[in-house]
């Protein structure tokens, strides 16, 4: 009976537990060729992000040479050459730029499948100099 009571309380304890997230590395590479249309800017970019499943958070870490952005944005759903509506802007100012926001559920699935892009702006394009697929690294 002593026996039946610790694997009881053992497998209560498992339940216990939360579940863990996943931290999902990805990363994107801004240049003006990839923008749509695409242009022929010198300005170049990455960013660098963090994607926790368990909380639903990105951390975002974004570095830019060549630009003055009036606006960096975060778009999707869309493959590369396609263009999608913006869902979420990052703060503008000087390189680099970080911080973190929350996704929605559907917001993350697409990050994870690829499908999200960041687009940067400047006054001499208004519909973005540097573009850059985000990726799993």
């Amino acid at each position: 009976m002593r026996a039946q009571f610790l694997v009881a309380g053992f497998f209560l304890s498992l339940a216990a537990i939360p579940a863990q997230g996943e931290t999902v590395s990805l990363g994107a590479h801004l240049l003006g060729g990839y923008a749509v249309p695409a242009n022929k800017s010198d300005a170049f970019g990455e960013g660098q992000f963090t994607y926790d499943s368990a909380t639903g958070t990105l951390d975002y870490y974004i570095t830019y040479d060549g630009i003055a952005p009036s606006k960096i944005d975060l778009h999707g759903p869309a493959g590369p050459g396609a263009t999608a509506p913006a869902l979420l802007a990052f703060p503008s100012g000087e390189t680099p730029i970080s911080g973190t926001v929350t996704l929605t559920k559907s917001q993350a699935d697409s990050l994870l499948a690829g499908s999200l892009y960041m687009d940067m702006h400047s006054p001499a394009y208004a519909d973005g100099e540097i573009r850059g697929q985000i990726r799993k690294e």
